[in-house]
């Protein structure tokens, strides 16, 4: 057996190892349970950590990603199990740089976006939302940027399904302006969303395509709006860059798109 496919054969073996253990397991019972040097059990450890496969806590212990232990491995049709363990690291270090609160959001098919992972900024005043909400798509980014990615009918029919209230005195009900803001997003790629669903607040969402083109989810980040104007180019080319160094099956764009600092 050469050395790659042992490589490969032990990346197996330890995802099923992790699947089985009830709780985190330090690099020595790692290292013992395979006999390898521990230099070799940490550096797989740490490809399984990159990839979202494994995390690791802040006592040092390893152990499978929540995400794939409830809801198997996501190799098949569901990728946003696979997308939401991958994400998680690039959104904490995306909150950590911008100091806001980011969200990974998808739309389901009766028009309620659905949140699957967040990573909540540390800042005293800071936006936030319950995983197990949801919000309506019409007056969110995240809502807002995946309609966008809809076929025109498959898009009124969301519409047409949900009823639109004015959430606060800055949310846009009317249909042909809310068509208009998605037209926009369709076109740059991304959308900005300011104090529609909640006062003070402020929602930059892109979506996040799969390798056929298909929208599969959003990144967002959600702002406190006192602080957005002097961040507003920061935020937009950090999601970018975020969704941009996701693995090679996630896309940021499926086109080119619009220059990313023109005025909203």
């Amino acid at each position: 057996m050469n050395d790659s496919v042992r490589s490969a054969s032990r990346v197996l073996d330890l995802l099923e190892y992790f699947a089985t253990a009830s709780e985190g397991l330090a690099l020595t019972t790692v290292s013992a349970a395979f006999g390898m040097p521990k230099s070799s059990t940490l550096a797989l450890l740490r490809t399984l950590v990159t990839r979202g496969y494994v995390v690791r806590d802040e006592r040092g212990a390893y152990a499978l990603n929540d995400a794939f232990r409830n809801r198997g491995f996501g190799w098949g049709t569901d990728g946003l199990t696979r997308l939401t363990a991958v994400a998680q690291p690039a959104m904490d270090a995306l909150c950590e740089e911008l100091g806001e609160t980011v969200i990974l959001g998808w739309l389901g098919d009766d028009g309620y976006v659905r949140f699957l992972a967040k990573s909540v900024a540390q800042t005293i005043v800071r936006y936030d939302v319950e995983l197990s909400s949801v919000s309506p798509a019409y007056c969110t980014a995240i809502g807002r940027v995946l309609l966008s990615c809809l076929p025109r009918e498959r898009r009124d029919a969301v519409l047409s399904s949900q009823p639109r209230s004015s959430i606060t005195p800055n949310t846009i009900i009317d249909l042909d302006h809310v068509n208009a803001r998605i037209d926009q997003a369709a076109e740059d790629g991304y959308t900005i969303v300011q104090e529609e669903y909640a006062l003070d607040g402020v929602g930059v969402a892109m979506p996040v395509y799969c390798s056929d083109g298909t929208a599969l989810a959003a990144l967002d980040v959600g702002c406190v709006a006192s602080r957005f104007t002097a961040k507003r180019e920061k935020i937009l080319s950090a999601m970018k860059a975020c969704i941009d160094a996701l693995p090679p099956q996630f896309l940021s764009v499926t086109r080119p798109t619009a220059d990313v600092s023109r005025a909203q």
